[in-house]
């Protein structure tokens, strides 16, 4: 209390002071960042975090990747949670002569389904889209009348690793002369490949959607011809302009699987189910668990959640994962492994986060006001002061007069200081746009495929950037009052899709790093220091360019901020927005935190990387009262409810829905499941819970004829009102969203016959 009174007048500082100070943490209502105040992470192997999960002196809190091994059954006190690891595929060798038909190379398919042995974590599953996606119900009727069909006998499997690993002892094996290829493919390696990164470009926004995934996936492997034409020109529709209609979007998406199918080539044939482990004792153990449906524990918004049972706002967590270390620590075109991508994703900042139970997105250091002009057939004018990248060059100019888009998106953004003291201002807010249009182009001066790759949609769509304004918001708390710039920019569009959503997360004005780090790294890229990318590396014969563990790659880069400190060296698409004194004191700020920290991984997100070593990582927490984002932000995601569809009735002219809920009850620090009847009094925690009812109607031949949403009625059921059918037997399926939760539906049906 005596250094509470002293600090009155003296906010801002002894605020950090008192954070700093904390150790169970109760002396101020509102904590920036988030529960933790350190973050260790070291590699172990199964046997070694089964023993730390039992460690009374220093207890794992989580181990990510994959399940530890324990000297008998888990202890009581260690649960799990699973999600999805990889999918399964069963591919026909096209110079196989018992695959030269269509029908021989599904009877192969089929037996590489039936091959495949009894696994505790591989699930048989002949569709590409799984429970795990977002959109299985949008193909549940299709997955779940999927057979293996009937299988080929005889057949030789590939001699692989992944073929001997997954494939029953009795399956016969040739390296040269094999009829299928059985391959595992884990998700985050198919997101790469797809040119998705993690890094300071958002990836699409349908790209934990399972038809994205299964065109990436099904398509190399399909023939050359009119279907390869067609799976194409729908995948190409669903990305540029997907119908606003509901059942003519669910068809063409129901169409991209079967065309993606219809040919045998190859085929999913089962998925693995990836089981983490956490700690969940009393004192010890660790609460406000997420795990996202395709990344586990290893997910943005799961570290800005957890926290522990003994130190609700503070604590010393920790993390291990099982190892392997292959991907150079930059925010371009690496952080691609298990470590990298937990460390990117407590260090760095995205301007919207994915949604840990669904596809969609959550606002983080963005936000939209809700002006998004919808998809249209007239163009709007672009304001001849916004801002576009010339591109091969990346430089920033005016746009100039008489040029159009079809769609504006206007951006409130979360500014916070860098951890190298600079204050984050509109040439980092640009600046990704540049290194996209420069180094994303082929032909250009530079040129890095990976760049291409994730930034192929924003440099598509961009049409100009205009900052507009900065605002200034305070929030006062006792005696403290936190002052928050907030700069808004608009984003204009020459394409738009029906999706208000999708289109935000196309190309909005932020990075996490400040442009100064930006430019270093291009730098090095240019003068083959080292490349952004691992295959870029690999073919110019540099190094990957890496921030943090490479002390050679360090020791170039300080030299290099010595020189752009002597000359106020901007890159030249920045020329415009920064003068050469300006330019002079970021590099003598980035200077100043290398000579500190040893490494140049500055961000503005939570956590700030403190140190590193092969046997240790550790992530110190952010209380700068300039970061605007809070711990319980997103506590919502922790823990969701599901529906359970108890009863599917007609009742003259609709039909009626009805739900159980289950959620997880909290009692002291653990959590139980209680399943009750869904109604509007529903409650999770303190807040109401809001359901997301759907339903789709699917003719006998497999056509969508009617979908949407259903009203929600006072005594707790959901009414559809019923859908003028023709002639013929129809199923209607429906599936209620709590809160958003779309994995693993619990999906109820009705024939129905039409006239």
């Amino acid at each position: 209390m005596a250094l509470w009174s002293l600090c009155k007048g003296l906010a801002w500082a002894c605020a950090l002071s008192l954070i700093g100070e904390a150790k169970a943490g109760h002396e101020v209502s509102y904590y920036p960042s988030f529960y933790p105040q350190e973050i260790r992470i070291e590699p172990l192997d199964p046997d070694a975090a089964g023993r730390e999960f039992v460690n009374k002196a220093d207890p794992l809190h989580a181990y990510l990747g994959t399940a530890p091994a324990f000297a008998g059954p888990p202890p009581a006190h260690v649960k799990s949670l699973v999600s999805l690891a990889s999918l399964i595929t069963a591919s026909v060798n096209a110079a196989s002569p018992g695959a030269q038909s269509e029908a021989a190379r599904c009877r192969a398919i089929a037996g590489a389904a039936q091959a495949l042995a009894a696994h505790a974590h591989i699930v048989a599953h002949t569709y590409p889209i799984t429970p795990y996606h977002a959109d299985y119900f949008i193909h549940i009727d299709q997955a779940l009348a999927h057979p293996a069909g009937e299988a080929g006998g005889g057949m030789t499997f590939r001699a692989t690793a992944d073929g001997g690993r997954l494939l029953s002892p009795q399956s016969s094996f040739d390296a040269a002369r094999w009829d299928v290829e059985v391959v595992e493919v884990p998700i985050a390696k198919l997101l790469r490949d797809a040119g998705v990164g993690g890094g300071i470009w958002l990836p699409p926004p349908w790209s934990k959607e399972g038809w994205f995934q299964a065109y990436q996936l099904l398509r190399p492997a399909v023939v050359a011809g009119p279907r390869a034409d067609r799976a194409d020109a729908i995948y190409e529709r669903l990305i540029d302009n997907p119908p606003s209609a509901e059942a003519e979007r669910l068809n063409l998406e129901r169409a991209l699987l079967t065309v993606l199918s219809q040919g045998c080539e190859r085929a999913v044939i089962g998925y693995r189910l990836r089981r983490e482990f956490y700690n969940d004792d009393f004192s010890n153990g660790v609460e406000n668990v997420v795990s996202d449906a395709q990344f586990g524990l290893n997910a943005a918004v799961a570290v800005r959640t957890i926290k522990l049972k003994d130190f609700p706002w503070n604590g010393w967590l920790r993390v291990a994962y099982d190892g392997g270390e292959d991907a150079a620590w930059n925010p371009v075109a690496g952080f691609g492994d298990a470590i990298g991508r937990l460390v990117w994703s407590s260090v760095g900042d995205a301007a919207f986060l994915p949604i840990p139970f669904n596809s969609g997105y959550v606002a983080n250091r963005a936000e939209t006001l809700g002006d998004a002009t919808p998809q249209s057939s007239q163009s709007m004018l672009v304001p001849s002061e916004a801002l576009i990248p010339q591109e091969g060059t990346g430089r920033i100019g005016a746009i100039g007069s008489g040029k159009g888009a079809m769609g504006k998106i206007t951006y409130r953004l979360a500014a916070s200081a860098f951890q190298d003291a600079t204050e984050q201002e509109a040439a980092d807010l640009l600046y990704p746009y540049a290194l996209a249009f420069r180094w994303g182009v082929p032909g250009g001066e530079v040129f890095d495929p990976d760049v291409a790759a994730a930034t192929k949609l924003l440099r598509q769509r961009l049409a100009g950037v205009r900052v507009v304004r900065q605002e200034q918001r305070t929030l006062a708390l006792a005696d403290l009052t936190f002052t928050y710039r907030s700069p808004v920019v608009e984003v204009y569009l020459n394409r738009m899709s029906a999706s208000d959503s999708d289109n935000a997360l196309v190309a909005p004005p932020w990075s996490s790093l400040p442009w100064h780090v930006l430019a270093l790294m291009e730098a090095c890229a240019e003068r083959n220091i080292a490349a952004f990318s691992r295959a870029e590396a690999a073919r110019r014969g540099i190094p990957w360019l890496d921030l943090v563990r490479d002390k050679t790659q360090i020791e170039s880069m300080t030299a290099l901020i010595g020189e752009f400190a002597r000359s106020g060296y901007r890159p030249a698409a920045l020329e415009r927005l920064v003068s050469e004194q300006a330019a002079t004191l970021r590099w003598k700020a980035l200077a100043k935190f290398v000579g500190e920290n040893g490494h140049l991984l500055v961000t503005n997100g939570p956590y700030r990387l403190a140190s590193w070593s092969p046997k240790q990582t550790v992530l110190a927490v952010v209380r700068d009262f300039t970061y605007p984002v809070g711990i319980g932000t997103f506590d919502r995601f922790a823990y969701p409810p599901r529906a359970l569809i108890t009863s599917v009735q007609r009742d003259e002219d609709r039909i009626l829905v009805a739900s159980d809920v289950e959620i997880a009850e909290k009692q002291q620090r653990d959590h139980r499941l209680l399943r009750t009847p869904l109604t509007h009094g529903a409650l999770r925690g303190t807040l109401a819970i809001q359901p997301y009812p759907r339903y789709m109607v699917v003719a006998g031949g497999g056509e969508v004829v009617a979908a949407g949403s259903a009203a929600w009625m006072a005594d707790g059921r959901f009414a559809v009102p019923a859908p003028h059918l023709s002639a013929g037997i129809h199923r209607l399926f429906a599936a209620i969203f709590l809160d958003g939760n779309a994995i693993e539906p619990s999906v109820g049906s009705i024939m129905l016959e039409g006239n």
